[in-house]
């Protein structure tokens, strides 16, 4: 088998640099690298359309769009493209703001035969490390919608398959859209959330391939939410059956699927219990109530003390600031992110000001957030009864 072929572009206003670079860096990869140059911004852009690009070395200092800008861009539309930054003058700001856009490596220009060749050792070293196309994982360690999130965040197009004992199915994501899911005799959604029900088995994230059909156009955010609805209606109709600590049959969830879903509770219920709402049944079971429905009785004032259960604060970033008895301080952030997400779209749509608060509130459990500019708070409480006996 041939040895591997690797791509490298270098990017730099500085043409005698560039003939030095090319010249070197083919030397010292034997051949092995297809060592191309474009003198600015729009040039290495249609390199990039044109062919596959495995690393790219950029300058930081160039006219019109410099380096930062240019990486800034790259990460966004080619995440998955090695991208190294050269200079001849580094700085602390320079390296820190290159680093946190997406540069894998933060260089100085070699002067010296000794420099360059540790150039292309560094930069050979880092290309070694690029996975190959594909990448196998379990389901029980990364969940099957984390991946799928992460593939349209990134806007990449792919083919994830997912194999169990009984089952052989895939998913098909095309420029951060999902167009298409297949299982068995299962087609598009219905495929689709059978897929992300499944507790356990293998995937592999393959290159995208067309698939024989196009069976979904819907936004992915909302068909990870609805699968997620329906894997968590799914569990509740499970614990109360007789003998529900068991898992569902493969054939009883195909046929689940064919049949439809329970019946549909308040649709941002089941969002919030998606974006990691605390597992309590305040929560989980919030729905709409009729206008003609008598609500039932609160609790008698003074009967119940309030119990702080856990604190959490975290930066806008996601970063936690504050954490006291949280089980799952990850899955508090993601519903902080969440409601942060939802605030944004309701200032869009209504003009009421600036959300910032939300309750939750139960016969026991209440949840209390707050969303600030720079940070989110997050607090649950349980009543606690009081003896009145005495």
């Amino acid at each position: 088998m041939p040895p591997k072929r690797t791509s490298v572009l270098f990017v730099d206003d500085d043409t005698g640099f560039l003939d030095v670079v090319q010249k070197l860096m083919q030397t010292y990869s034997e051949g092995l690298w297809d060592v191309l140059t474009a003198p600015d911004a729009a040039r290495a852009l249609a390199l990039l359309r044109d062919r596959k690009i495995d690393l790219m070395a950029i300058d930081v200092h160039m006219p019109v769009m410099d380096g930062l800008q240019f990486l800034g861009l790259l990460h966004r539309k080619y995440p998955n493209v090695l991208k190294v930054v050269l200079t001849g003058q580094a700085t602390e700001q320079y390296r820190a703001a290159c680093l946190s856009n997406g540069a894998e490596l933060f260089l100085e220009k070699p002067v010296t035969q000794e420099g360059w060749q540790n150039l292309y050792i560094a930069l050979d070293e880092l290309v070694k490390f690029q996975p190959e196309e594909g990448f196998r994982g379990v389901l029980r360690r990364v969940g099957l919608q984390d991946v799928l999130q992460m593939e349209c965040l990134a806007r990449s197009s792919s083919v994830l398959e997912i194999v169990t004992e009984q089952f052989r199915g895939s998913v098909f994501v095309q420029d951060g859209q999902i167009i298409h899911a297949q299982v068995g005799e299962l087609r598009g959604e219905a495929a689709f959330n059978h897929l992300l029900s499944l507790s356990g088995g293998e995937f592999n994230l393959k290159p995208f391939t067309e698939p024989p059909v196009r069976t979904i156009s819907g936004s992915w955010e909302f068909l990870l939410m609805e699968a997620a609805r329906k894997r968590d209606e799914a569990k509740e109709l499970l614990l109360e059956q007789p003998g529900g600590d068991t898992a569902l049959s493969t054939a009883a969830q195909l046929e689940a699927d064919r049949g439809g879903s329970p019946p549909v509770t308040a649709p941002f219920a089941h969002e919030v219990a998606a974006a990691g709402a605390p597992a309590f049944e305040s929560v989980s079971r919030l729905e709409l109530v009729p206008a003609l429905q008598e609500p039932s009785a609160p609790p008698p004032v003074g009967t119940r003390r309030p119990k702080v259960d856990e604190v959490l604060i975290c930066s806008t970033q996601g970063d936690v600031l504050y954490e006291w008895q949280c089980a799952d301080a990850n899955a508090r952030i993601r519903f902080l992110q969440f409601l942060s997400q939802k605030s944004w779209q309701l200032r869009q749509g209504l003009p009421i000001g600036q959300f910032q608060r939300l309750e939750i509130e139960g016969p026991v459990n209440r949840v209390i957030t707050q969303l600030d500019p720079d940070r989110a708070l997050f607090v649950r409480v349980t009543r606690t009864p009081v003896d009145t006996s005495g």
